[in-house]
């Protein structure tokens, strides 16, 4: 992730971000949380390790809900700050490094998640190494990354608010660099063969893909609703490594 870890520690950025966040029919609510929790299903007794956790919201919901242990990683101080109120008063831990640094302890996790977090990251072939190698038999992957069709090309970001999607460039793979929350920042391109590969490769069992097809029972505004069934904004895997012979 270099060029961007400190990009939520720019104070301006971080306050556009949760005002962002804020908003009403926000996508992280209305389309990536209510898939990725759908996905992560029961979460009781489950140790957890959390790859680029911001506030750690997730953690705090988990072990609320029951889960024996939470860690998340965070490069970004501000986020870890953030993340630390949000766990105050739990168990909840939270380390303060990059996804590409982060070394698994063997075998520690029933689960590895990652929300929104690995479009970051340049090389993801190890990181996914390191997530396998986190895991107990029999225990679950499940990821969130921006969809392949918005990554291939943010053109249509640069005039505001989208009204329309252009995809292009999409079979060459890499960095697209573009403005967001006022401040430049870069993110990784990869199709949809590539993450299945790196799951398959990495010697995961692919269980399910979701897609963010909208659901008009999380939305107030039936305009955004339909302005959501244009295009896909985020890609989710779940995964599972094998059980032991």
């Amino acid at each position: 992730m270099p060029g961007n870890q400190e990009f939520f520690d720019n104070p301006e950025v971080l306050a556009r971000y949760l005002a962002h966040r804020d908003r009403p029919d926000n996508p992280n609510d209305t389309l990536e949380r209510p898939i990725f929790l759908g996905l992560a299903g029961n979460l009781s007794n489950l140790d957890i390790v959390d790859l680029g956790c911001g506030n750690a919201d997730f953690g705090k919901q988990a072990l609320l809900q029951g889960a024996h242990s939470y860690t998340g990683i965070e490069v970004s101080r501000a986020m870890v700050n953030l993340a630390l109120e949000t766990l105050a008063n739990t168990s909840g831990k939270v380390h303060h490094q990059s996804i590409e640094t982060w070394k698994a302890q063997s075998e520690q996790a029933d689960l590895v998640s990652s929300r929104l977090a690995l479009n970051y990251v340049e090389h993801l072939k190890p990181v996914f190494q390191q997530m396998y190698q986190a895991l107990r038999p029999g225990g679950r992957l499940v990821i969130s990354v921006e969809h392949p069709a918005i990554t291939s090309n943010f053109a249509s970001l640069a005039e505001g608010r989208r009204t329309n999607w252009l995809i292009d460039n999409y079979f060459r793979p890499g960095a697209r660099v573009h403005t967001w929350l006022g401040q430049e920042i870069t993110k990784y391109h990869r199709t949809l063969e590539e993450y299945f590969d790196l799951v398959i490769d990495t010697g995961f069992e692919l269980v399910r893909i979701r897609e963010s097809r909208p659901q008009k029972d999380n939305f107030w505004s039936e305009s955004e609703y339909q302005r959501r069934l244009r295009i896909p904004l985020f890609l989710f895997i779940s995964a599972r490594k094998h059980k032991a012979n």
